[in-house]
């Protein structure tokens, strides 16, 4: 139950200052729920979770031992529009559904819940263009300082650590070379977006650093860029 209520603090506050627009503006039309605004909804309410592609790599999951699977594309239960729907509106109340999914139907409006489940029925049908709706959403969330501290911890922490110094669990196994030691880096802006786009290996740096273009949204890049400069020591 406390981790529910911890999840549901980190909803509003990292989802609820960016969230924009509404169906007037999104669908043209009030109370008519549309592929685009369920992307918007599923962007700053749901990636958290079920991360920025719905494959289950959010940061939470990503944060926290032994948390469920979150990937909404394996559980062949909850294709159906009405199926998806019911889960939103209720959560981890609705047997077979883990208890730290948070019930929606309190907190979305009608069109946003229909919006929301439209989408995630359109990704069991359509994966690469709700992608493509996915990224468009994303344009719209503000990067921040919280939003970059909480993916440095799920992507970042285990070989960097926590506060950057190399010495993350994968350090051991990691050498020649060794994660480097992002409290030293002085690299600017441009440098760390291409690494993270694309990897150490395409930058002349170490292999082992994987390219998370495809992972991250532009948003989270230019976050997890904001957090690394806290981390700098002069």
């Amino acid at each position: 139950m406390l981790l529910r209520l911890v999840i549901s603090c980190l909803f509003l506050s990292i989802s609820l200052s960016s969230f924009a627009g509404n169906s007037a503006t999104v669908c043209t039309g009030e109370a008519k729920p549309c592929l685009a605004y369920g992307a918007q909804v599923f962007q700053d309410r749901c990636v958290l979770c079920h991360g920025s592609d719905g494959l289950g790599e959010g940061i939470l999951p990503l944060s926290l031992k032994g948390y469920p699977d979150t990937s909404l594309l394996i559980d062949t239960r909850k294709k159906d529009f009405d199926g998806i729907k019911k889960a939103i509106v209720f959560g981890g109340s609705l047997e077979g559904i883990s208890d730290e999914m948070p019930p929606w139907g309190d907190e979305l409006t009608l069109t946003q819940i229909d919006s929301v489940s439209q989408f995630i029925a359109h990704m069991h049908k359509d994966f690469e263009n709700a992608l493509v709706h996915l990224k468009k959403a994303a344009t719209n969330v503000e990067p921040s300082l919280k939003i970059g501290r909480a993916v440095f911890i799920g992507r970042c922490s285990l070989c960097h650590g926590k506060y950057g110094q190399g010495d993350g669990k994968m350090a051991r196994i990691i050498k020649n070379p060794p994660p480097f030691n992002l409290t030293l880096s002085r690299a600017p802006d441009t440098y760390l977006s291409e690494i993270i786009h694309k990897g150490g290996g395409e930058m002349g740096r170490s292999a082992r650093m994987p390219p998370f273009g495809g992972d991250l949204s532009e948003p989270e890049i230019k976050s997890v860029i904001m957090h690394l400069k806290t981390l700098r020591v002069y």
